[in-house]
């Protein structure tokens, strides 16, 4: 896992938050990012597209395919990968 820091998106990376229940005037220490104005978000970085075991065939076009009649729109999952 690695990790970056980013504007905080509840405070705009001021770590002050207004609302609609603070005074004219006045804010509360943003409960996102304690404050700091921005969070570290940890994310595992993209080697390329993995393989998914016991798949054959492919739905091409998504959508509600059970509630259709008639030949589904496929490929191999071999098709897929190769694009």
């Amino acid at each position: 896992m690695e990790t970056i820091k980013a504007e905080c998106p509840s405070c705009g990376g001021t770590g002050l938050y207004v609302g609609f229940a603070e005074p004219a005037e006045h804010a509360v220490i943003c409960r996102t990012c304690d404050g700091t104005g921005c969070e570290t978000i940890k994310y595992k970085p993209f080697e390329g597209r993995k393989r998914k075991r016991g798949v054959k065939h492919v739905l091409t076009d998504g959508g509600i395919w059970f509630a259709r009649k008639g030949k589904q729109p496929t490929i191999t999952v071999q098709e897929f990968y190769s694009k």
